[in-house]
């Protein structure tokens, strides 16, 4: 038996690493060209991957929950294991998602000032406007939230109704790339189609995990080209979005469902993974795992202060101190709501 080539505590270190990167591409997305610091241009090169990794965490998780769920009770029925399942997934979702819609709209009116309520109310009203290409404005950040709601009902559809669990992966494909295929003709923004296949992808991997951790292990040396290749192709596909034929866009894309499976199964591989887990307690792997315990606070908070502090009532000119600032802001408010109002936010 191989043991799990993703452990709880790596996988929430991992958000945690993860979710800095993306805060730092929306501080990076209010700065001008030659504010662009070092650390910003390599979140906005690191982004996508840290969105894939969300994506892919997010249905590998799932899958494990449900695996682990049938292997404790093999007696109990189908359709009891998903009694009130799909309800309690999308509540964990909603739930933040209105806390944090509050606290966005406070700050839109407090960017603008509490006596400008004019301007205050017509920024809002754009923001509602937005909606309808899939940003759920005040709060920009979470469209991520609104996709997994969909993926997750779709998860429920397919393994709730089909029993065998590789064609349930194909029924789950398969509606996600209808909903693809919707999003793109309303048209909602590119991310929405840029990034959810990779759940699909994390569902299967739990689910074949042991042979594909198999055959990695096995061929490993043989394996370091192809991610180096995988990673070049990324990079380019970064760095010249969007300009690119469609038929490139989508079989560069290819490499961004490859990546988090090569890159987990070979960090287990190559003993990167069990050299984590034996030093999870000291104070990089704590740090890690503290921010990983914070991680949807800190997504779903940030870009409200990105926007604050470059606002008309506080605006801060120096790139480094807007960066500071913004991650310092960021992370201490999350902590608060994470440790003060968690019963606001987590189901």
């Amino acid at each position: 038996m191989v043991d799990s080539t993703l452990p709880k505590e790596f996988s929430v270190a991992l958000k945690g690493a993860l979710s800095l990167f993306i805060v730092g591409t929306h501080i990076s997305s209010l700065c001008q060209p030659d504010e662009a610091l070092l650390w910003l241009r390599v979140c906005n090169l690191l982004t996508p991957l840290a969105l894939v990794f969300f994506f892919f965490l997010s249905g590998y998780g799932l899958m494990t929950q449900l695996r682990l769920r049938t292997l404790r009770t093999p007696t109990t029925s189908p359709a009891a294991l998903w009694v009130g399942w799909l309800p309690r997934r999308l509540w964990g979702l909603i739930k933040p998602f209105l806390f944090f819609f509050l606290v966005a709209t406070f700050f839109l009116f407090a960017g603008h000032g509490f006596d400008n309520l004019s301007e205050g109310l017509y920024r809002f009203k754009i923001n509602l406007l937005i909606w309808k290409l899939g940003i759920p404005g005040p709060l920009t950040a979470a469209w991520y939230l609104l996709e997994l709601m969909v993926l997750y009902a779709f998860f429920y559809f397919s393994f709730r109704y089909v029993r065998r669990w590789g064609r349930a992966v194909l029924l789950l494909t398969a509606l996600t790339l209808v909903m693809m295929l919707v999003a793109w003709q309303v048209p909602f923004g590119y991310y929405w189609l840029r990034y959810p296949l990779c759940f699909s992808v994390g569902v299967a991997y739990s689910i074949y995990e042991r042979n594909i951790y198999k055959q990695i292990k096995k061929h490993r040396i043989l394996c370091i080209p192809v991610v180096l290749f995988l990673m070049g192709v990324y990079i380019w596909s970064v760095q010249t979005f969007p300009n690119q034929p469609v038929v490139l866009i989508l079989t560069s894309h290819l490499a961004y469902f490859a990546l988090p499976v090569m890159l987990t199964a070979l960090s287990k591989a190559w003993g990167t993974t069990d050299l984590f887990m034996r030093r999870v307690h000291d104070p990089v792997g704590s740090a890690l795992m503290w921010l990983g315990g914070i991680s949807l606070e800190t997504y779903l908070l940030h870009m409200s202060f990105v926007n604050f502090f470059r606002s008309p009532v506080i605006y801060i000119q120096s790139p480094l101190l807007y960066l500071v600032v913004v991650y310092t802001a960021t992370i201490f408010g999350a902590y608060l709501i994470a440790r003060y109002l968690r019963v606001l936010v987590r189901a």
